[in-house]
């Protein structure tokens, strides 16, 4: 679960870095918009770093993991917003993203469930 845990963190960061880089087709003119639409981009590139992040270092580094979750749920509740906005069949990459939000959250959470019960065990041998 770990390894799919990292792609799919890999894959939210090559996510993002396609998602700048449509940002001039989908907006021509560099105004406002074009900004906002880079910014989603970087904002999928950090979540999917604090979820590498996270797989490498939450059983050090509490804060890492608890930020990561936030981030994962933000992101997750942000694609399912916009789910709502725009027609699925012509956005095809905005259920994309809602799967790899929904695949990050559930593996923060749940491999956090799972780091506890081990180390519930081991304490208790």
């Amino acid at each position: 679960m770990r390894t799919l845990d990292i792609i799919i963190g890999w894959l939210l960061i090559a996510f993002g870095v396609v998602h700048i880089s449509l940002t001039r087709r989908v907006h021509p003119d560099i105004d406002i918009n074009a900004i906002w639409f880079a910014s989603g981009g970087l904002l999928m590139i950090t979540i999917g770093a604090l979820n590498l992040l996270r797989v490498a270092y939450s059983s050090v580094a509490k804060g890492v993991y608890v930020v990561s979750v936030i981030a994962n749920i933000v992101l997750l509740l942000l694609m399912l917003f916009i789910a709502t906005r725009v027609p699925m069949r012509s956005n095809p990459q905005v259920l994309v993203g809602l799967i790899l939000a929904a695949l990050l959250t559930a593996f923060s959470v749940l491999r956090r469930a799972d780091h506890i019960q081990a180390r519930q065990m081991q304490s208790a041998k």
